[in-house]
């Protein structure tokens, strides 16, 4: 019985980390279109999102659509569903 507290903690973490994932990602797609970018809701999120994402060193990618594709924020999305899926296994184990 003593596992089932860190079996939940360690859910509770997997989730956030999936939502920290998916709000990445959603920084991405909005920074892909460069229509969505220069909106102010557009670059009120950018700014949000730019608070999530790993400094990497990469620069962005201009996109046909006028937009940058943000190699940073891609790998940040890597390596948080990375450390999710680890976390899967402990969890499973736990």
């Amino acid at each position: 019985m003593a596992s089932k507290p860190v079996r939940t903690l360690i859910t509770i973490v997997m989730d956030l980390l999936v939502l920290v994932a998916v709000c990445a990602t959603l920084g991405i797609v909005v920074r892909f279109f460069g229509a969505l970018a220069t909106t102010g809701v557009g670059e009120s999120y950018l700014r949000f999102a730019g608070m999530l994402r790993i400094s990497a060193g990469f620069e962005a990618i201009a996109t046909p659509y006028g937009g940058s594709f943000d190699v940073n924020a891609a790998i940040t999305v890597g390596v948080l569903l990375l450390i999710e899926w680890a976390l899967s296994i402990a969890r499973r184990r736990a």
